[in-house]
């Protein structure tokens, strides 16, 4: 009986606190409050641009050579490690190549 008196006692505590909760003001009412916001500029992280270091030509040049070209950037792409499919031609058909 008694935990009944306590919920009911709370229950109607919990009811009567949130009907005293401050009324929201009219999103549309231009007189309404609106809280303030601080000001922070987007330029607050900003880094001027500066050049980047250039290699020289001649050691990129070397380089390029030693890799085989631009096929030596991509693994498995210098000639003659792909599959053998690759390479061969089509099979020969009748009509020019057209089936």
């Amino acid at each position: 009986m008694l935990k009944t008196v306590c919920f009911t006692l709370a229950a109607c505590i919990a009811g009567s606190v949130a009907a005293q909760m401050p009324k929201r003001p009219d999103p549309a009412d231009p007189k309404a409050a609106a809280p303030a916001r601080p000001y922070e500029s987007v330029f607050k992280s900003y880094r001027a641009y500066s050049d980047p270091d250039l290699a020289r030509w001649r050691e990129v040049n070397d380089e390029m050579g030693r890799l085989n070209g631009h096929v030596g950037h991509v693994p498995g792409a210098a000639p003659g490690r792909g599959s053998s499919a690759a390479t061969k031609p089509p099979p020969a058909t009748g009509q020019g190549g057209h089936k």
